[in-house]
């Protein structure tokens, strides 16, 4: 009896610490990287899933910092680089000055990438790398506003064109999100739509999901949740009285998620998603911007509509959501006054928006606390870090608790502009002013590995099977009852679900090519609400 209850209480252990993913309280940023004492300086980051990387000043040596901390010089670079660089699993591509190609390197050589596959780099719009890349194995997806490329770095003809803008007229392609399946961009075109776009990433067939209204500049970037991007039509008086949210599926399926007919009011932005619903802002006729939660075909107001009161008002900045919450920034109280900025979270639900922190700016700011700001936050589970300031420390790291939602300033503090966070499997890292020296400049990290030490349900328990573990591509999950109704989520070590689907006649089959290499957790609830996870291992 005694080992029963025992093998019980560690089962809810585990479902709390998972879902949570808070097995341990997030310690003060750790110094994993100052190699040269007070001398040390350092350029240009980028980051792929697993790794950081920065450039040492003077040297100039690439380094990689992977998830053990483990600081490894990949190379010495010819030149220092003049603008964004991106590396992924120890290749890179990077600019070394104006009139000059880009340089590949390959993982043992640099190469000028002189066969027109990127243009000569300038600070032209067109031929800068834009911070919204991304990795999926061993290759990279990124854009400039003329093209949008993918590499694995192999050679410069390894650099493909996906898809190039409509025109040389208007800003081109203006934004770029993505689904396992999907890359979705704008591209705005002067003096007609601003046009959706989707890539299929299977197959590279271009689709347009949306050119619905004429006229206008962009739509607000949209948001991906549970593998669906959301999005709204443009906030423009055109719109007033039939402003649509729309969702698209992975595969590329458009279907209306919410129909706003009030012909005052018309939708703004969306700007993050919980378990209780798509956060956006609706807009109406007096210039009154509301917070709204969707759920259902329903909008429900997480401000009253009126900004007498102590809940969010007027600012629509944009969000970050985390694993069950939305962060954003919005005004402090009252839309009249409307001079402090304050810290908002809302977990879908009315009674569950809160204000975390408000004042004026010279006293409390963020910054970017937006996903579309690569670099400038980071989120463990619901926990976040973020750029910002708070009292009198100016440009520190600060921390909130995403269950107490209790604010701490942590020294360092960032020391490059623009703030140089970013988020790798195993935690968030930042180049900050270290503590304990007069040093320039040292590595940070906040760890988000907590949820690597979940002890596990073993899954491999005589009701389910699951193989192969490790897995490069697929994996198998079998269950050895009989009409066993089973829902099944697969997480990443931050806590963000990647996959769910249901069990169906006793088998699943999960196709594991599109995630990045990693550790991830399997969940399996059966019809009676047991629930059992298993660590998985993508090669």
């Amino acid at each position: 009896m005694e080992k029963q209850l025992n093998k019980m209480k560690k089962q809810l252990f585990i479902l709390l610490a998972f879902s949570c993913l808070a097995l341990k309280s997030y310690a003060q940023p750790t110094n994993i990287y100052q190699p040269y004492g007070a001398t040390t300086n350092f350029g240009k980051v980028t980051a792929d899933s697993l790794n950081y990387y920065v450039v040492n000043y003077p040297s100039l040596e690439l380094v990689k910092i992977d998830q053990s901390n483990t600081a490894t010089v990949i190379t010495t670079l010819t030149v220092d680089p003049i603008q964004s660089m991106i590396w992924n699993n120890g290749k890179g591509i990077f600019p070394v000055a104006v009139g000059s190609p880009y340089k590949l390197f390959d993982g043992t050589s640099h190469i000028d990438i002189t066969g027109g596959q990127l243009p000569i780099f300038s600070y032209a719009t067109d031929k800068i790398i834009t911070l919204d890349y991304f990795h999926i194995g061993n290759t990279t997806y990124f854009r400039t506003t003329d093209k949008i490329y993918k590499t694995d770095y192999s050679s410069p003809s390894s650099i493909i064109t996906l898809a190039t803008r409509q025109s040389t007229t208007g800003v081109g392609i203006l934004d770029m999100s993505h689904t396992t399946n999907s890359i979705i961009y704008q591209n705005i075109v002067l003096g007609t739509a601003g046009v959706l776009k989707r890539i299929d990433l299977g197959t590279g067939n271009i689709t347009t999901i949306d050119s619905s209204i004429s006229g206008i500049t962009s739509y607000a970037k949209g948001i991906v949740y549970n593998n669906e991007y959301y999005y709204c039509t443009p906030n423009t008086a055109a719109a007033a009285g039939n402003s649509k949210i729309y969702k698209v599926s992975n595969s590329g399926i458009k279907t209306v998620f919410y129909n706003e007919t009030n012909p005052s009011k018309l939708i703004r932005k969306v700007i993050g998603a919980t378990p209780n619903g798509v956060i956006a802002v609706i807009a109406d006729n007096s210039g009154a911007n509301e917070y709204v939660s969707i759920s259902s075909g329903v909008a429900t107001s997480l401000n009253f509509g009126t900004f007498a009161n102590s809940l969010p008002a007027n600012n629509f900045a944009g969000g970050v959501t985390t694993s069950s919450l939305v962060y954003f920034s919005a005004y402090d109280t009252t839309r009249a006054l409307a001079v402090n900025k304050a810290l908002w979270v809302t977990d879908g639900t009315l009674a569950g928006t809160k204000k975390i922190k408000g004042g004026p700016s010279s006293t409390f700011a963020m910054s970017g606390l937006d996903q579309e700001y690569l670099g400038t936050f980071g989120s463990c589970g619901n926990d976040i870090y973020y750029e910002g300031k708070n009292g009198p420390t100016y440009d520190c790291i600060i921390y909130v608790n995403g269950t107490t939602f209790s604010m701490q300033t942590y020294n360092p503090q960032p020391t490059s502009s623009p703030v140089t966070m970013r988020q790798t499997a195993s935690g968030i890292l930042v180049i900050a002013t270290p503590t304990s020296t007069t040093s320039t400049k040292a590595v940070y990290k906040m760890n988000c590995s907590s949820a690597t030490d979940i002890a596990e349900n073993e899954v491999n328990n005589g009701n389910y099977i699951v193989y192969p573990n490790p897995t490069s591509r697929f994996l198998n999950i079998s269950s050895q009852v009989d009409n066993e109704n089973c829902s099944v989520q697969i997480l990443n070590s931050l806590g963000q679900v990647m996959f769910r689907d249901q069990l169906e006649n006793q088998n699943l089959k999960v196709d594991f090519s599109h995630f990045s290499a990693g550790i991830y957790f399997l969940s399996i609830k059966d019809s009676r609400g047991n629930v059992q996870i298993k660590k998985i291992i993508k090669q």
